[in-house]
């Protein structure tokens, strides 16, 4: 028995996560105060959870070489860059440009950029190792101080309040981070009163919408933007991304395609059109995405995950197994450790699968399905206690999973429990189960209870 495929991709967080992935990275790259002349950056960040940070904003302009901080990447493609190429090396970076931003502000403590890029850093790094770090919890504490000293020093910095923002959505404390982009929106309202034709501006709006989930403004805002800068291949990865999150696939897809004819080189932007193509069945096409993504980056853990996941779907869990092995010797994520599982569980090899599932659930225990899948795991190595234990666990965190209490009643009839079982087969049949597999079940219920 084996849950319903749901591989997850892991190519870039799209929708809502991926609108978010390079608002604090464009505050690394360029802060300010309200962009008169000179346009204010955009703004999106890397998140949590089963994905990383992908770029989708339009490149800043990067401020002085003298600033100390500016040993980051000074665009938006050259933080892509990096973490595509290096991961390990975007934590040490960051971690430098941290260091050099205490010295600014031990100098200058009215430097309200200077906070606004620690904060930022703070955040980047938290969203990007906070499975891996045990000060995480300290990073995103130290990130809202940060954003607030900026904000009492500057009440005008729309960056500052997106950066909190995003901080708060990282804590899962929405009320504030909604109060914070409504601030952003109403800043760069009135820059944009005066400046209508900002570009950056423009696009920070926009990242300040997605935090609301506001994707037709989101929309509105990067057409805007693009019709003012077309040759912006960010912003049309940033648009193609509220497209996703729409479920806009065909549209998000046509401006990836602009997005490569303006940037052929750009790993990341066939690694998404890949995603999407395979989201469309369109597997021949995805493939060849994946493979041109890694060719012109062979240390692209994303691409390799994506293409794993691809591999997967086709059935050759071989070649499913060693991107995934690949991704994960570039930098472990969680994501890829729950598909390697279900690629091994597709084989049989139901050790190995539990392995992989300890290390997903042990990195993101508030998720269902790595549980509800390592139940399947026990199951089918006989050990029906263990695999009620992760139904269980998988029923805590989502009541209404009809494939959790299908599974569970199996257990428990393969226990001899029939009252338990009978009751999990009729919840999952109350829950939209498919009628054919819970009559299925309930006739071998009622077989075994006839015959012992």
């Amino acid at each position: 028995m084996l849950a319903p495929l749901s591989l997850q991709s892991a190519s870039v967080l799209w929708g809502r996560l991926g609108l978010a992935s390079l608002a604090l990275v464009t505050l690394l790259i360029a802060c300010g105060d309200d962009p008169t002349p000179t346009p204010q950056p955009a703004t999106p960040t890397p998140t949590s959870a089963p994905v990383t940070p992908i770029p989708a904003t339009p490149t800043a302009t990067p401020a002085p070489a003298s600033q100390p901080w500016q040993a980051f990447p000074s665009t938006i493609d050259g933080y892509t860059r990096l973490v595509e190429q290096d991961p390990a090396g975007l934590e040490s970076m960051i971690d430098e440009n941290i260091a050099a931003l205490n010295e600014v502000i031990e100098k200058d403590a009215s430097a309200s950029d200077a906070y606004v890029k620690r904060g930022a850093a703070r955040v980047i790094l938290y969203a990007y190792t906070s499975a891996l770090r045990t000060d995480a919890e300290t990073l995103l504490e130290q990130a809202l101080e940060d954003f607030t000293k900026a904000i009492d020093l500057d009440p005008s910095n729309a960056s500052a309040y997106i950066g909190r923002g995003e901080a708060y959505d990282q804590w899962r404390q929405m009320d504030r981070a909604f109060r914070d982009y409504e601030a952003a929106i109403r800043l760069l309202d009135g820059t944009l009163s005066r400046y209508p034709q900002n570009a950056d501006a423009l696009a920070s709006r926009a990242y300040a919408h997605s935090g609301m989930d506001e994707y037709d403004k989101v929309l509105q805002d990067l057409d805007a933007a693009i019709e003012v800068d077309s040759g912006n291949p960010w912003t049309l990865i940033s648009r193609s991304l509220a497209h996703s999150w729409k479920g806009e696939i065909a549209a998000a897809i046509r401006d990836l395609d602009t997005a490569i004819r303006l940037d052929p080189d750009s790993a990341t932007a066939y690694n998404a059109r890949g995603s999407h193509y395979m989201e469309l069945g369109e597997l021949t096409r995805a493939l060849q995405d994946f493979d041109k993504a890694i060719g012109l980056n062979p240390n692209f853990r994303w691409a390799y995950g994506n293409r794993g996941s691809l591999h997967h779907v086709l059935g050759n869990y071989d070649s499913a197994i060693q991107d995934y092995s690949r991704a994960i010797s570039i930098r472990p994520y969680s994501v890829v450790y729950r598909n390697r599982g279900n690629a091994y569980h597709s084989k049989g090899e139901y050790d190995l699968a539990i392995q992989d599932y300890d290390v997903a659930i042990d990195r993101f225990p508030q998720y269902p399905q790595p549980y509800v899948e390592r139940g399947d795991a026990y199951f089918m190595k006989d050990e029906y206690e263990r695999a009620i234990e992760d139904y269980d666990a998988a029923i805590g965190l989502d009541g209404n999973s009809a494939y959790s209490y299908y599974s569970r009643g199996w257990a428990y009839l393969s226990q001899g429990n029939m009252s338990n079982a009978r009751a999990d087969f009729n919840k999952a049949l109350e829950l939209g189960h498919d009628g054919d597999e819970i009559e299925d079940a309930l006739a071998a219920l009622k077989s075994l209870a006839e015959n012992g």
